[in-house]
């Protein structure tokens, strides 16, 4: 079915519908390809600085970007964050506005003081798949309606431990169980005609398989506090495994929206694997605490090597990307300070931007759909004081993330279609002293 879908995605007189749906998280016609959007793995403010996460290394907040970030929390760290969607797709012809949201994240870490580390629990997206697709056409007076849809997509759950090395490296781990349901539909219609017989095909395919990510961390610190961190995640070659539930019929459609069932072509349910290729991050950040930072990025994921559950490539290439971010925060934020409290608060606001560009892994007639996005987002911190048992105090920051992306997505020249959107992620980064064991009972 898909194969099929290809050939009539580049034309012009494709049309496009989206409508809302509070259990589907894109509306992209690229979304059919392989199983679905890739969804990036990283909390707000890593989406914040370009989409940079493995050099991320702080004591009150982690990322599943690069699991040796867990090394240095200090204190547990709860995360959870959420998207909408607004934007255009078009061709050179036609244009169609569309909007969506979803969760994006939810995360717990927690330090573990006596291996120098962390562990983290997760849930996330992996993939996204939303499409409805129509192309209408006369052929010698009888209407035809080609129509492809598709639903549902990958989630992981994560399992993160990350532990310093001696002073300067610290490694981690994110295991991940990938599990998810996608469901696709295509439909050959000839409505309101009688002789003509229509046939749809609707298949479900659920899978599930374990990845694993390996995480590295080079960190140098000064006394003053200068930084400099090199990150690198290397992400395995990944099997799902599942089943294929398809069913083929047709049927006569004599008034517009009135079918009647003729025959039931074909009904059955097999099993399949795909298989997820490898990948490669790396991100060096230059920085001073939490008052600046500088990161760049590169990754390439080994697309080539994907294998789609008909044991076929899908006609996807090696995909590499690149990105820069930086922040900017003034000093931290003391509510004990009671003097100019207003003007202290927006100095302890963090300010990022960032850019970040992907080749693409997707070909449609050898064209790649390459992806480009501009970020920003601020940081609004609230703190707390945590008092140790030897009496001293100590301050913990937590932020409210609000980020921006503006992205673009294919192109359309070639007869191709182009995604211009603007997206608002929201995340809460809560830092606390949890899970402490009491001095005395």
């Amino acid at each position: 079915m898909r194969q099929s879908l290809k050939n009539y995605l580049p034309f012009l007189f494709i049309l496009l519908s989206f409508k809302a749906h509070s259990q589907q998280n894109t509306r992209s016609p690229y979304s059919l390809f392989g199983v679905g959007l890739r969804q990036y793995n990283g909390f707000a403010d890593n989406s914040a600085v370009g989409n940079n996460g493995a050099s991320y290394r702080y004591e009150s907040n982690f990322s599943f970007s690069n699991p040796a970030s867990l090394s240095a929390l200090k204190f547990s760290a709860f995360n959870i964050g959420g998207y909408m969607d607004m934007g255009t797709v078009k061709t050179s012809l036609l244009s169609q506005n569309f909007s969506n949201a979803g969760l994006g994240y939810l995360a717990l870490g927690v330090p573990l003081k006596k291996i120098k580390g962390g562990l983290a629990f997760g849930i996330q997206p992996y993939s996204d798949v939303g499409y409805n697709i129509y192309n209408v056409k006369d052929s010698s007076g009888v209407s035809i309606s080609n129509e492809f849809e598709g639903r549902g997509g990958l989630s992981r759950l994560n399992i993160g431990l990350g532990s310093m090395i001696g002073k300067y490296i610290s490694l981690g781990f994110n295991y991940s169980f990938i599990f998810g349901q996608m469901d696709e539909s295509s439909r050959r219609r000839y409505p309101g005609s009688i002789a003509k017989i229509s046939y749809a095909e609707n298949r479900s395919t659920y899978l599930n398989g374990h990845h694993l990510d390996l995480g590295m961390q080079f960190h140098l610190a000064t006394d003053s506090g200068f930084s400099q961190i090199l990150g690198i995640v290397l992400s395995n070659k990944t099997k799902l495994k599942g089943d294929l539930e398809r069913i083929g019929y047709t049927f006569n459609e004599p008034f517009l929206g009135n079918e009647t069932l003729k025959d039931i072509i074909f009904s059955d349910t097999v099993s399949k694997k795909l298989i997820l290729p490898q990948s490669l991050t790396i991100n060096y950040s230059i920085g001073k605490n939490e008052k600046w930072q500088i990161t760049a990025g590169y990754s390439k994921t080994m697309w080539q090597n994907y294998q789609s559950i008909f044991g076929d490539n899908g006609g996807f290439s090696n995909d590499q990307g690149y990105s820069l971010g930086a922040f900017y925060c003034a000093k931290a934020f003391d509510k004990r300070i009671k003097n100019e409290k207003f003007l202290r608060y927006v100095k302890s606001i963090r300010y990022s931007v960032g850019y970040f560009h992907q080749d693409g892994y997707i070909r449609v007639n050898g064209n790649p759909i390459a992806e480009n996005g501009i970020t920003f987002g601020f940081g609004f911190p609230f703190t707390k004081t945590h008092k140790n048992y030897d009496g001293s105090q100590k301050l913990i920051t937590s932020r409210i993330f609000v980020t921006g992306e503006f992205v673009r997505r294919g192109t359309t020249s070639f007869s191709l279609i182009q995604e211009n959107f603007f997206r608002i992620k929201l995340g809460l980064n809560l830092a606390d002293s949890w899970f402490n064991k009491r001095l005395f009972n």
